[in-house]
């Protein structure tokens, strides 16, 4: 085992935090390097399925996330004047993967994974702008000048990765680099979303539930749709967004600051306009955002990509930085936790004194390994996206067909193709598989 690497990784969010436990697990030593001032997330909600859930118990997690979290039993779907469409019911998930998928806060989740982080591994203010690599091994070159070298960077920075800029810069002036790779990101959806605070059970008694049933609300002639999630604390989780009409203009280079001039005035305005909906839980929209704190609501514009090079010869990407997943199946999260699996893995079976060959061929077996899985993942997230917001008699007919009348075995056999690769570290103690669709891996 290679107790003496040391691990740079750049991005402490859900990804790279969960990579760094792995690592510690694995006694191989890391250091995070984080763009912001303080390590925190955005965001309102998010949801784990057995794929990750079964990673996270072998971590000694799984008692944890239970407190902080709600068993998810499945979607309600319906137009906005709640007319129904029909429902997702995936109650069947604990008997036949071992788990039910969760839901949870994403603040909670992500302050779980940092309390088990030393304060002396997290430098914050320091983002990657530049990297040096050698075959002794690889320099980054923060903002303010500072440089930390070790024998590999993980480039956990995500969608807007500064770790892959540096990269593909380099392959291209060798071109070395695919062309979809030198395609801009297209910036696909807007959403804005929060966390009520604790809501009355007296008014809205769904709170208390057990299980979390999503309300989706779909707006009949536009692509914009409302989520709402019950989650622990007597809270709901809500999000209204949908897709933006396609323009070349808006890529990874204008799309981020010509989103911020569109602003938070912008998104105030467009939650006026559906505050006096009515939602299944007893309540308004409106009675749900107005209860949610400002500093909880955010705005994002969403994207997706599944990039080709994950790697050079010292550096490789990790989560969203190499394949950035839109948010309607809970992909993002899961995928970059088994990246980290399966790159931890390969990292703690080399000798004690990898070479840079050594490190370029387990990046090779790497993205070899996680690259089909990722690709399925962001697959399977754009086509659920369209499933949900496509318009039309067509698009209604799937709807209704698929939401009334398909057999609980099909819905199985849609989820086993998801649910198949539920991975462990090969060097801690493994967790029985208690589901009775066994995993592959």
């Amino acid at each position: 085992m290679a107790s003496q690497m040391r691990v740079t990784i750049a991005g402490g969010g859900i990804g790279g935090l969960t990579l760094a436990i792995m690592l510690d697990a694995a006694n191989i030593d890391y250091i995070i390097l984080e763009r912001s001032s303080s390590l925190k997330t955005l965001g309102s909600t998010i949801a784990l399925n057995a794929c990750a859930l079964r990673l996270l118990e072998q971590l000694g997690l799984w008692n944890d996330i239970q407190k902080i979290a709600k068993p998810i039993a499945g979607f309600n779907i319906q137009h906005d004047d709640l007319s129904p469409i029909g429902k997702i019911d995936f109650s069947f998930g604990e008997k036949h993967y071992g788990y039910y998928a969760y839901v949870m806060a994403r603040p909670a989740l992500f302050e779980l994974l940092k309390s088990r982080i030393p304060a002396n591994k997290i430098k914050l203010r320091k983002q990657v702008v530049d990297l040096v690599e050698s075959d002794t091994g690889v320099t980054c070159i923060c903002e303010d000048g500072s440089q930390y070298k070790s024998d590999i960077l993980v480039g956990a920075d995500g969608a807007y990765s500064g770790v892959r800029e540096s990269i593909y810069r380099c392959l291209k002036q060798q071109n070395k680099l695919p062309a979809n790779d030198q395609e801009p990101m297209k910036l696909t959806h807007l959403s804005i979303l929060g966390v009520s605070k604790a809501l009355d059970p007296a008014i809205v008694p769904v709170t208390e539930d057990k299980h979390s049933w999503f309300q989706l609300m779909l707006f009949r002639n536009t692509r914009f749709s409302i989520w709402l999630a019950p989650i622990d604390g007597n809270r709901i989780s809500w999000c209204y967004g949908g897709e933006i009409e396609p323009n070349p203009c808006t890529s990874l280079t204008t799309g981020v600051s010509g989103f911020w001039e569109w602003g938070p005035n912008k998104a105030h305005t467009m939650l006026d306009n559906i505050r006096h909906l009515p939602t299944t839980f007893g309540c308004t929209v409106g009675d749900i955002i107005g209860s949610t704190p400002k500093e909880l609501i955010s705005s994002v514009v969403l994207e997706e990509k599944f990039f080709e090079t994950w790697h050079t010869k010292r550096v490789v990407l990790l989560g969203d930085a190499c394949h950035k997943v839109l948010p309607f199946a809970g992909q993002g999260a899961i995928q970059a936790m088994l990246d980290g699996q399966c790159l931890v893995d390969l990292l703690h079976g080399l000798n004690e004194n990898p070479t840079t060959a050594d490190f370029e061929n387990a990046f090779k077996t790497y993205h070899c390994e996680r690259s089909g899985t990722a690709r399925k993942a962001v697959i399977g997230s754009r086509l659920f996206g369209y499933f949900i917001d496509s318009k039309g008699a067509v698009a209604q007919w799937v709807r209704k067909i698929t939401l009334n009348w398909m057999p609980q075995w099909c819905v199985k056999s849609i989820t086993n193709w998801v649910m198949c690769h539920r991975p462990q570290l090969s060097f801690l103690p493994a967790i029985e598989d208690r589901g009775l669709y066994k995993a592959w891996r």
